[in-house]
């Protein structure tokens, strides 16, 4: 409360009225003994007083945040802090303030004089502001006058080979210590999907999370570094329901893209931990087959009555009910009306596809091909119907078509965002450096292979102990007879036979048919040679993704490293085990084996 303006009894005496124009007063001392100079009038020397009395406490109010503001500067922080291209990283204790850091930077190894935040590069001007930075535990960067601030995108199974070349450590990825986090409320895809994506990414490049959609209690948890439990899946929900604003088919890559722009913002919340709290993971796993999962669950189409009457009875009714809730209930009327004529209108497609193939009806192949990428959504509900899990009877009565190689390969991309021609390409450069390998190797089944592209999957398979028939297998003396094609398969998973017809009267020479038997019956045959082993194995591993199929364990190492290596996608978990094959010691010895061999 502001003290009541007094003057000293003496004081008020000086301060009469003086003859025009007034005279100076003479100073003279107040009740607490301090010179003031006499007013022109009784208010306004009361006036000068009580603004002394604020000005005393504001004083103080300064000298008492001066002497927190000292205290706290006085306490030492955890500093976590890189070079300009990353390659050097430190963590030492210092006093929050820029000069302290950068000087201890320096004894480190740092050089440079300016520090920013490693996420997104902006300087730190204010020692409070690193203050808050250490205890967020936010990295931060140190750059010199002739650096120049370099995003690093987020760790992505298709970009790999791109971060290897490029200037920067393709080891260094953002981990719970880091906390790279970034303070802006959304994030876009186009700082984090390479330039050279598909057209199926781009109406994803510009997304941004959605994060001041997110309901409060999941925000809580978040900024709380608190895991979401069952939360998660509504959080899984909302981000597929804002992607699929922009288009109903998501690649997986995008999936992947969104729940890592997620688990960087709030990675204690996102990233799995062991029993102790520590992190054990750098991709949000849990959130991505979530996302999956919903998106999956969407594509499926809804249910339709046995009449056009019925379905018209159905929404009339349920569009009645929403009504009565507003405005609200016309539009999920309207979104309900549309998405049921999306699917009539792809249940069509489908019908001609099938007359096509059977040869009811005339279709061009442009169209087919064209109607197969748009039913893409009808496929993937059809594939991933976990109540009744189609066999491969049911799929070629439904989808016979996916069974062509160009058209699987089209269904494969779109659901990896990956083209499937890679392996083939990677096959062939890596070729001269694996049988390198496989010479120096002290196994005789391995050392002992021709050089040739079947050897090339023989060897890996002999490698890890498995065995290659399981993938394909070659018979020298064809033709053979149906009934003997047909039982000749050692497994219901994707699997090859060569079956080689030698010279005899007539023929022009030897030749050999590829024949690719799922579930014992044979779905397709096409004359092959050894240059065709790479396109076939990834014929399979097409089959083994689109259908959901498991490896058969006699050779689950050796697809899964083919698929790593020669394809460069790096699956969630091995396809019939829940343990990751890159924490397989044998798998790693392998790629570093490879790497110091020279090729």
């Amino acid at each position: 409360m502001d003290a009541a303006p007094a003057v000293a009894p003496h004081a008020a005496n000086e301060a009469k009225p003086q003859p025009q124009p007034p005279a100076p007063a003479a100073a003279a001392p107040n009740e607490n003994g301090v010179q003031t100079a006499a007013k022109k009038s009784e208010t306004a020397t009361g006036t000068a007083t009580g603004s002394e009395m604020h000005s005393n406490v504001d004083t103080g109010k300064v000298l008492e945040a001066q002497k927190t503001k000292s205290e706290m500067n006085s306490e030492m922080v955890l500093i976590t802090i890189c070079s300009a291209d990353r390659k050097i990283k430190k963590t030492f204790m210092s006093l929050p303030s820029r000069k302290d850091v950068i000087e201890k930077a320096h004894k480190y190894g740092l050089a440079g004089s300016t520090i920013v935040l490693e996420s997104n590069g902006c300087e730190i001007c204010e020692d409070e502001v690193l203050l808050f930075a250490a205890k967020e535990k936010i990295l931060l960067m140190l750059l010199a006058e002739s650096d120049e601030y370099v995003i690093l995108p987020p760790p992505s199974p298709l970009n790999r080979s791109e971060r290897a070349g490029s200037s920067l450590d393709p080891s260094f990825v953002s981990n719970a210590n880091d906390s790279t986090v970034s303070n802006d409320e959304t994030l876009s895809l186009a700082s984090v999907t390479p330039s050279n994506s598909k057209l199926s990414t781009a109406p994803f490049k510009e997304f941004s999370i959605p994060w001041s959609k997110v309901p409060n209690d999941i925000m809580k948890l978040l900024r709380g570094k608190t895991s979401l439990g069952k939360r998660l899946n509504a959080l899984a929900n909302l981000l597929v329901d804002a992607l699929r604003e922009r288009s109903s088919h998501i690649p997986i890559l995008v999936f992947r893209e969104v729940a890592q722009q997620a688990a960087e913002k709030y990675p204690d919340s996102l990233l799995e931990k062991d029993r102790e709290g520590q992190q054990i993971a750098t991709t949000p796993q849990s959130l991505i087959s979530k996302m999956i999962n919903r998106n999956n669950a969407l594509n499926r189409p809804q249910k339709r009555a046995s009449s056009s009457t019925a379905d018209l009875h159905i929404t009339s009714s349920s569009s009645s009910k929403k009504r009565k809730s507003g405005n609200g209930g016309a539009v999920a009327s309207n979104g309900n009306a549309k998405s049921l004529a999306l699917n009539r209108d792809l249940e069509e497609k489908k019908d001609l596809l099938i007359s096509s193939y059977r040869g009811a009806a005339k279709v061009e192949q442009s169209t087919i091909d064209d109607y197969m990428k748009e039913c893409f959504p009808l496929q993937r509900a059809f594939f991933n119907n976990s109540e009744k899990i189609p066999d491969i009877t049911a799929i070629k009565d439904n989808w016979p078509y996916i069974f062509n190689k160009p058209l699987l390969y089209q269904h494969f991309e779109l659901l990896m965002s990956i083209d499937p021609r890679v392996l083939e390409k990677r096959f062939t450069s890596e070729k001269e450096r694996l049988f390198k390998f496989f010479k120096m190797s002290k196994n005789k089944k391995v050392n002992a292979l021709e050089e040739n592209n079947a050897n090339m999957v023989r060897g890996l398979a002999y490698y890890f102990n498995e065995d290659p028939d399981y993938i394909f297998k070659q018979y020298d003396h064809g033709p053979l007879p149906d009934d003997v094609l047909q039982h000749i398969n050692p497994t219901n998973a994707p699997w090859v036979a060569l079956v080689n017809t030698p010279i005899s009267v007539g023929d022009e020479g030897a030749h050999t048919d590829a024949m690719v038997y799922i579930e014992g019956q044979i779905m397709s045959t096409f004359p092959a040679s050894d240059a065709d082993i790479p396109d076939i194995i990834a014929q399979l591993i097409c089959y083994y993704y689109t259908f959901n199929m498991m490896y058969p364990k006699e050779a689950n190492q050796t697809l899964e490293f083919i698929v790593i290596y020669f394809l460069q996608h790096t699956p969630e978990q091995v396809r019939n085990s829940k343990k990751s094959i890159t924490s397989n010691s044998k798998y790693n010895q392998l790629i570093s084996k490879l790497a110091n061999a020279n090729g």
